[in-house]
């Protein structure tokens, strides 16, 4: 597995997770995830067409009640043929019960090998197939150290921990607002078992602030072109499918993803014990 798909494959997913707004609102938002009910259950509100001015503000709102999903995604395209990465499919399970502690685990296929991240209290551990042995390294623990291959860790780390650290769909939707340089509800489709209303919108990427954006290389942005983003939401205002086409390097990237489980339990833990493995452990292997 090269170095350079992998950073391409990490680009593209935390991309994604940043632009499916999975995450918890901004403090003093006053909402609190897993609130319990009140006894008297509200009387249900009939569904309200999104409009451009509106679509933030009510993903923002479901996602923040929800609090957990499962992902998928799936590549497609000249680009993602290039760098390696088509039919290459990501998973990702992420929780934000607690906006302030946020967890995710996500897995990447890629020649054959298998690509985890963790993050579970603050820590980020990666496990990158034969090139770390099977085993996860802690993050925490490889960066800052003399070892030749903290740098590489460190790189990957760089990339992805502004992305998964900050989760935040309010910020990241607010980010791609400015973004938009059109929109238009255009039709219904049925996802799953769930009808959706379709939401076609055309996206800057140079125009992008935030999360989604701020754990991206310059050289990976400036080399985006205008994205076509599609989102089909339900009637409970939470995406259940989204398609992204974009360009990079002049050729065309397609990332198609569908989300599933909104609000159900998860449970993610840290890798332990004989799961983990060290850098000077590493150093006889693949990379040594």
């Amino acid at each position: 597995m090269h170095y350079s798909k992998i950073a391409a494959l990490a680009t593209a997913g935390l991309l994604t997770l940043g632009l499916s707004g999975c995450g918890t609102q901004p403090d003093g938002s006053g909402s609190t995830p897993w609130q319990a009910a009140p006894e008297q259950a509200a009387p249900e509100q009939a569904p309200v067409e999104l409009t451009e001015a509106s679509f933030v503000k009510e993903l923002t709102e479901a996602q923040t009640e929800a609090a957990t999903v499962h992902m998928t995604m799936t590549y497609g395209g000249a680009a993602a043929e290039a760098a390696g990465l088509a039919g290459a499919p990501m998973e990702a399970d992420v929780d934000v019960t607690d906006p302030e502690n946020p967890a995710m685990s996500m897995r990447m296929d890629l020649d054959g090998e298998t690509f985890d991240m963790v993050l579970v209290d603050g820590d980020l551990y990666m496990n990158m197939g034969e090139m770390t042995a099977g085993k996860f390294v802690s993050l925490s623990e490889a960066t800052g150290t003399d070892n030749p291959m903290a740098e590489m860790f460190e790189s990957l780390g760089d990339m992805t921990e502004a992305s998964v650290q900050d989760m935040d769909p309010a910020a990241q939707l607010e980010g791609m607002k400015d973004a938009i340089t059109s929109f238009e509800r255009s039709g219904t489709e049925t996802v799953d078992g769930t009808e959706t209303d379709v939401y076609t919108m055309s996206v800057d990427p140079q125009k992008m602030t935030g999360p989604q954006v701020d754990g991206l290389p310059d050289e990976a942005l400036s080399q985006m072109g205008e994205m076509e983003m599609v989102y089909y939401v339900g009637k409970d205002s939470l995406p259940h499918k989204m398609d992204i086409t974009m360009t990079m390097e002049g050729q065309e990237m397609v990332m198609s993803g569908s989300f599933s489980g909104w609000g159900e339990p998860l449970e993610i833990v840290a890798p332990a014990g004989d799961e983990l493995i060290s850098l000077d452990e590493l150093m006889g292997g693949p990379l040594g």
